[in-house]
């Protein structure tokens, strides 16, 4: 069976994105929507049923693996470096939660979070059928966390997102700036009328609510020259003075512009490795400093926020239903 190139394609767009200062933010954040399929999808003891690069990929020969293949609907074919893994989507699942997420966090923010994942992994299916195609990591998970990971993965069986009769795009980060962001207003575009911005109230308590990066002056200029090539920036004015911030309603920074040389926010984020794109510049004598809110992109369920809700009582359907605002939760079988 071929295997698609939907990654290799989104990896690819995002090392031309960073290279030209790509000022399409819509299009930045759909690579940063998945990125969990390139670089997250870790496991515990699922290296079972491995197959050489070129060889048909394989169910392992022992209990669950062999037992819920036969039952599955959907397949993951999982390519690691000692070959490629064929998984119930649900077995699958209950690996991949833990890289993800706190598993300390309450259960359910977990089985929210579970949800979150099957609707992605359902979304890159839709090209293939029933087939989902990832590449992954092979990540010890301890079996506290694994048999935590099992509850909120069984106890959410085959439930997935849908919004006018379509699956939908479900992106998840950790800590919000004190919202999470407009989707409509993010993309440009009207079909993510379900990611409405709604207030994170106590994500100000997170211990990564905020953070900074500090580099010299010249550092700053230099590496934002590698972005921004044909800026003309003056040496005695500071980056305040000098750098335009264009924010959205959620206080996210969606452009950077110098003198009409625009770089999109989430690109600027990646240049200089900060944990959120909710961003002020300040500088002290020849240091620059770059003060973060939250971390991640800001769009979708806020992990920390979910957990917030559970502790005060609300149950995981509770929580999809504030993130993803007038979504369906259908089951796997039963969505017609």
């Amino acid at each position: 069976m071929r295997r698609k190139e939907t990654i290799k394609n989104v990896v690819n767009y995002r090392r031309i994105a960073l290279k030209t200062g790509y000022r399409d933010l819509g299009a930045v954040l759909l690579f940063l929507l998945f990125v969990p399929y390139v670089v997250s999808f870790f496991f515990g003891n699922t290296g079972q049923g491995a197959v050489g690069e070129g060889e048909e990929a394989s169910v392992a020969e022992e209990g669950m693996f062999r037992e819920d293949a036969g039952k599955a609907e959907y397949i993951v074919y999982n390519k690691t470096q000692a070959g490629t893994e064929r998984i119930p989507l649900e077995t699958y699942l209950t690996g991949y939660l833990p890289a993800t997420i706190d598993m300390d966090y309450e259960m359910e923010a977990l089985k929210a979070q579970a949800v979150v994942l099957r609707t992605e992994l359902m979304k890159l299916a839709e090209e293939d059928g029933k087939h989902i195609y990832v590449e992954s990591g092979n990540v010890p998970v301890g079996e506290e966390a694994y048999e935590r990971s099992k509850e909120a993965v069984s106890s959410t069986r085959g439930m997935f997102l849908m919004y006018e009769g379509e699956i939908v795009v479900a992106p998840y980060f950790a800590v919000s700036a004190g919202a999470t962001r407009n989707g409509n207003e993010v993309f440009g575009s009207g079909e993510y009328g379900y990611l409405k911005s709604v207030m994170c109230g106590r994500d100000f308590t997170s211990e990564d609510y905020t953070g900074s990066v500090r580099m010299g002056r010249h550092t700053f200029w230099k590496r934002l020259g590698e972005f921004m090539q044909d800026m003309q920036y003056e040496e005695e004015s500071t980056a305040q003075e000098q750098l335009v911030l264009t924010r959205d309603r959620a206080g996210y920074v969606t452009e950077v512009s110098l003198n009409g040389v625009c770089l999109s926010g989430e690109v600027f984020r990646e240049a200089f490795g900060l944990k959120s794109s909710c961003f002020e510049i300040a500088e002290e004598g020849n240091t620059v400093i770059l003060k973060t809110k939250g971390v991640g992109h800001g769009l979708g369920l806020c992990q920390y926020g979910a957990n917030e809700a559970a502790k005060r009582g609300n149950d995981y359907i509770d929580i999809l239903n504030y993130f993803f605002s007038d979504t369906v939760i259908e089951k796997i079988g039963e969505s017609g």
